[in-house]
């Protein structure tokens, strides 16, 4: 075969073909869209149904910084959490962490979140009936008769299931889950401490008859949180994006804004 190689090779107008070299798959390009899924309820100051608040200022300012652009997708919460574990969407947004969550999302630090790549700070409150004897001594909810309600898929209805207390998660909204601690059909309710000060400014005739417990429940970070899959092909991606997130939440400009949407005197203004 060589020796016909090397004669076809002499001969006039002939032109063999040359060996082609193996070529490296090429490497899997970074999506320039995400598609991240959000809870379609009001909770002020951090977003609406609307995709206006302070979560959407600070994910428009980390598209700008990564290169990227986001769509959003407003969705009941637990419907958020089965798109993510499914794989239909790329993030979630405004999610703190759980065991349960952390089997399906990527959050930044891995399995020990960094809360210095939160998107915000934010908890829950314990609300009782006026005069009912349930409250917190900041390690257990005491004198509780019947069940607590939290809303659907949220992180405090797990962990309050964790620590063995009976949880009512059936009410669709924080208004609803109020109404029904009214009615009596609830011992006590967790409500998101910037859903219960949103709803005191409504001035619901309700709420005359509920008190928030004084000591918090819980105070936590609040992450955009990334498909496993997303994070496992485009870790350098995911690294970028939450890095901008900080920066982002640190930033003056943000600062301000943020202290605009609450009501507050911005970093360096006289009180």
């Amino acid at each position: 075969m060589r020796r016909l190689l090397l004669i076809l090779a002499m001969l006039p107008g002939v032109v063999l073909p040359r060996p082609v070299a193996p070529t490296a798959a090429p490497a899997t390009e970074s999506p320039r869209t995400l598609v991240l899924c959000f809870e379609d309820s009001d909770v002020l100051p951090w977003r609406t149904r609307d995709k206006v608040g302070l979560n959407f200022v600070m994910l428009e300012a980390v598209a700008a910084r990564s290169g990227l652009r986001f769509e959003y997708l407003g969705r009941p919460w637990r419907r958020c959490h089965d798109d993510l574990r499914a794989g239909r969407v790329d993030g979630t947004f405004g999610m703190s962490v759980t065991p349960e969550r952390q089997a399906f999302a990527a959050f930044p630090g891995g399995e020990t979140p960094d809360a210095s790549r939160r998107m915000f700070e934010g908890g829950y409150v314990l609300v009782r009936r006026r005069g009912d004897s349930v409250d917190y001594n900041g390690q257990r909810i005491v004198g509780l008769v019947g069940p607590i309600g939290a809303e659907p898929a949220t992180s405090i209805a797990q962990d309050l299931r964790r620590q063995g207390y009976p949880v009512d998660d059936a009410a669709p909204n924080p208004q609803a889950l109020l109404r029904k601690l009214a009615a009596g059909r609830l011992g006590a309710a967790a409500v998101g401490t910037d859903q219960m000060h949103q709803l005191h400014q409504q001035d619901h005739p309700w709420l005359v008859e509920l008190e928030v417990v004084e000591r918090p429940l819980v105070e936590k970070p609040y992450f955009l949180a990334l498909s496993k899959p997303l994070v496992a092909k485009h870790p350098e991606l995911a690294r970028r994006v939450w890095q901008a997130v900080a920066e982002v939440r640190e930033s003056e400009a943000y600062q301000t804004e943020l202290a605009r949407m609450r009501g507050q005197p911005a970093a360096g203004s006289p009180p």
